[in-house]
């Protein structure tokens, strides 16, 4: 917005500009507005203000409302971004111009660390999404290292999640310690404030509760009972391995959160947990997007998508929900919503139907409702022009795929019995049948594979294969009285006779069916004139549809200003933006149509998101009247206290006295290892950080020692390019103690492998025994294993305390040839690339960069120029990696 027209958002504003605070609003507020008035105040040359925490797309839209509301041409003047893509002369310049600076977190810290921004004059730090400020984030780096040097500057934090900061415990509390602030402003939808500024103004509504069809009522009903049987399974495995069962209702299984509930309970034990177990949180995913997809999917499609389940299906892979009487109801149901067979029937409408077969096509209730709504808005359009002559219809749906099927089916013209509809649905129809005879080829081709890899097996020893019970034979269970029925329907066997059908019928009477067959390969009619079909609507007349996007659709209201609104999925967000645009522009005739399926679980999800973010802000509001917060400037000094601290000497008047000329300790650290948060732990701890681009090793702890440090899946990966081998290789021939830090999550199991896994003799495909096989070949590797990153901190601590301090320029020059220059004049992320293809060594690289202009130059590079670049042998290697045609893995 170009301006804060309202009196809550003028009242929000005033309030952190006269004193420092953390700004917790209700989504859909305007929270964007809020930020950028605090740009277009502080975008002055004079000032030198940070804006961190955001993404490419918020800066750019905070750039234009910055354009938009001020003279200062394009509003790039005094909004800068600064990236890894600028120079450190470049981002010195910039620092020093002044204006608003919206830097990426790990380029900030880096030039903190290294005094390249002037601390001094930073007139404050803006933060956004406050609610992903951790105690490991690099935000919370960024700020510690602002009141070491600066007690002055501002800090302003934003966030519109206050269900974030109710999980946990005093989660409130340690966001405000970390960001340095002793106020928090809570603004919910139910301030008084907000809701005399939102209601003065009231916006025509017409709700519609749309019933679903009889079909899709039992899909839905038989998709919760999956979902409450998958629960009472997960229950009782729950015993076992001491899970809180509190959070497994169906209810809290709707949201996506609960996935991230489940995984931060399981993550620690995931070494013990069973395979069914797994499976079942698996499940209760696939079961939450099929409930999505029943309101969103047309019948076709959905019918697709559960039939896409079944195919991929095998006794192995488990799917426990596929094995209950409320999965064969959702699959026989599902099914009946598109064709029936009937024998002796022809469809009188297509000729070229599949025989024996009645199409149903059931549409989606909706879209009779969308296709009534928009009659009634061409009638009055008719009959009452809007006096600007704009008339803009703007449809809102909740994804990019709703978007694209509406466009569809409004971009059909009606049929004799005035749907749009039917013929959309017969395309569908037509396009499921080409998709299933190609999955027989398919399935023809997988099982022409899977018979030569077991002839090959077979002929490695005389190990019988495949014995055991048929996939569908039931067996006793003990304790069986406790377990749900199951059933062995739905079966891949029904489902293979019918794509045999259907693959012969469509190979008879339109030949082979095409290998990118699918429900969407067919062509629309082409729409000459849109009035056509819209009648009495004017041609200067927009019908825009689009999917929801949170705060950003407060900017689309802004720029296309309709005339009416169809909210064809509800969302929270967007019914405060047209509350807030309605408001600002009291005099704009608007009409919304809000939409909802009856009793649904749409209708559900709606009201539960409006329940949740009501009581986390009651919450917050208990919260804030209850917590303790730190006194005057104690914040500010927190890291001079664990310095101080560490300079205590026990055995100098029993700890009265500290040891002046203690310097502490230091640690030369790579410049890529600021992705991670183990710098910012290490420099809450009291250590001093020397970040810089070292050839060898991601830490230099002193001039004997070398970590390279690996978390599991690096490890993993690095094993399998070989990439650890050369780096443990240059750690040996430049330092007399190298040390492989391996460490592990401190959310998940500390465990490399499970016992089940470790075999008895050595074996070049296992972790464990490449570790061996590490070990025998360079005997001065010391492993260090580390449960957190906390952990890491204590372990270098300990490593340290009887060595020297490193030195900077000789860790930067360890590794670099003497001729070369030890200052990286180039990108980190190219360099990061370049370094980790095959054929580039810590011998060539530094000669490639200074030869070839970017990584695109060096790909397109004729095989002759890179021999004469890099030798023979690591110009083959590179030229097979850069041509190699990845799809011949998959056949």
């Amino acid at each position: 917005m170009s301006t804060l027209s309202l009196a809550f958002q003028k009242e929000i504003v005033a309030e952190l500009v006269a004193e420092d605070a953390l700004l917790i609003m209700a989504k859909g507020l305007g929270l964007r507005s809020i930020i950028g008035a605090f740009l277009k105040i502080y975008s002055q040359p004079q000032n030198l203000v940070l804006l961190i925490n955001t993404n490419a797309e918020e800066e750019a839209e905070l750039r234009d409302d910055l354009a938009r509301s001020t003279d200062v041409g394009k509003g790039g003047a005094y909004f800068r971004t600064i990236t890894s893509e600028q120079s450190l002369a470049e981002r010195n310049d910039l620092y020093r111009y002044g204006g608003i600076m919206a830097v990426t977190s790990r380029i900030l810290v880096m030039d903190l660390l290294t005094a390249r921004i002037p601390i001094h004059l930073i007139t404050g730090i803006l933060v956004a999404n406050a609610h992903r400020v951790t105690a490991t984030s690099t935000e919370a780096f960024i700020l510690r290292l602002l009141r070491q040097s600066n007690s002055e500057a501002f800090i302003k934090a934003f966030s519109d999640q206050p269900e974030s900061f109710t999980v946990g415990f005093a989660t409130l509390e340690k966001t405000l310690k970390l960001l340095y602030l002793r106020k928090v402003n809570l603004w919910p939808r139910f301030h008084v404030t907000v809701t005399e500024s939102l209601e003065s103004h009231s916006t025509d509504v017409i709700e519609i509760r749309q019933p679903m069809t009889k079909a899709m009522k039992t899909i839905q009903a038989a998709i919760i009972d999956c979902m409450d049987i998958c629960l009472q399974e997960l229950r009782r495995s729950s015993s076992a391995i001491e899970l809180d069962i509190d959070d497994f209702t169906v209810e809290k299984a709707l949201f996506k959160s609960f996935d991230v509930i489940i995984r931060k309970q399981l993550d620690p034990i995931w070494h013990r947990v069973t395979s069914k177990t797994k499976q079942l949180v698996g499940d209760l995913k696939t079961l939450r997007n099929l409930l999505s997809y029943l309101v969103s999917y047309d019948s076709v499609n959905f019918n697709l998508y559960l039939e896409t389940i079944l195919a991929t299906h095998n006794a192995s892979s488990g799917n426990y929900w596929l094995l209950t009487d409320p999965a064969d109801k959702i699959y026989t149901t599902a099914k009946s919503r598109v064709f029936l067979h009937q024998m002796g029937y022809q469809d009188p409408d297509d000729p070229s139907m599949l025989p024996n077969t009645r199409p149903i096509v059931e549409e989606l209730p909706k879209w009779n409702v969308l296709s009534e709504i928009m009659d009634e808005i061409e009638l009055e359009m008719h009959h009452a022009p809007h006096k600007e002559g704009q008339d803009t219809v703007l449809i809102m749906t909740q994804d990019q795929r709703t978007c694209t099927q509406l466009k569809r089916y409004l971009s059909t013209p009606k049929s004799n019995a005035s749907t749009r509809g039917k013929p959309l649905m017969r395309n569908l129809l037509q396009g499921y049948l080409r998709w299933k005879a190609n999955m027989k080829n398919f399935k023809d081709m997988v099982n022409k594979s899977t018979a030569t890899s077991a002839v090959s097996s077979s002929s490695i020893g005389n190990h019988p294969i495949g014995r055991g019970p048929p996939p569908n034979k039931r067996r006793r269970v003990r304790g069986g009285g406790n377990m749900v029925a199951l059933t062995t329907k739905p079966t891949t066997a029904s489902f293979d006779k019918e794509v045999e059908s259907i693959a012969t019928f469509i190979h008879a009477t339109q030949g082979d069916p095409s290998p990118t067959a699918s429900v969407h390969d067919h062509d629309l009619e082409e729409i000459d004139d849109p009035t056509d079909y819209f009648g009495l609507v004017e041609p200067s007349t927009l019908v825009i549809v689009h999917s929801y996007t949170g705060e950003s659709d407060a900017r689309l209201l802004e720029n296309i200003k309709p005339r009416f609104i169809v909210m064809y999925d509800p969302d929270p967000t967007f019914v405060r933006c047209i509350e807030v645009y309605k408001a600002t522009q009291p005099g704009k005739q608007v009409r919304v149509y809000f939409t909802v399926y009856d009793n649904s679980v749409e209708e559900q999800l709606y009201l539960s998101a409006l329940r949740r973010e009501k009581d986390a802000f009651t919450k917050l509001i208990h919260d804030k009247a209850k917590m303790v917060l730190p006194i005057g400037d104690t914040q500010t000094k927190q890291v001079q206290d664990q310095s101080l601290l560490r300079n205590i000497h026990t055995r100098i008047a029993g700890g009265g006295k500290t040891g002046e000329d203690h310097p502490l300790p230091r640690i030369v650290v790579d410049s890529r290892e600021f992705r991670s948060s183990l710098p910012s732990i290490l420099h809450s701890q009291g250590m001093v950080l020397d970040p810089c681009t070292i050839t060898v090793g991601d830490y230099v702890l002193s001039p004997n020692i070398c970590v390279e440090r690996k978390s599991i899946s690096d490890l993993i990966s690095s094993f399998a390019s070989g990439r650890l081998y050369t780096q443990v290789e240059a750690m040996t021939v430049h330092y007399s103690q190298p040390v492989l830090l391996i460490e592990f999550d401190q959310e998940k199991s500390f465990s490399l492998q499970d016992k089940s896994e470790i075999r008895s003799d050595i074996s070049v495909t296992e972790l464990s025994s490449k570790l061996v096989l590490l070990t025998i070949a360079f005997p001065t590797l010391k492993l260090i294993w580390s449960s957190s990153v906390h952990a890491t901190v204590e372990i270098f601590e300990d490593l340290k305390r009887s060595e020297n301090e490193p030195d900077v320029l000789q860790a930067q020059a360890v590794g670099v040839d003497q001729d070369q220059e030890i200052e990286s004049a180039f990108n980190l992320t190219p360099q990061d690339i370049l370094r980790s293809m095959p054929g580039i060594t810590s011998k060539n690289y530094k000669h490639i960069m200074n030869n070839v202009e970017s990584i695109r130059e060096l790909v397109e590079m004729e095989m002759p120029k890179l021999v004469a670049l890099l030798g023979e042998g690591p110009a083959q290697t590179l030229w097979n990696f850069l041509h190699k045609d990845s799809r011949l893995d998959m056949v």
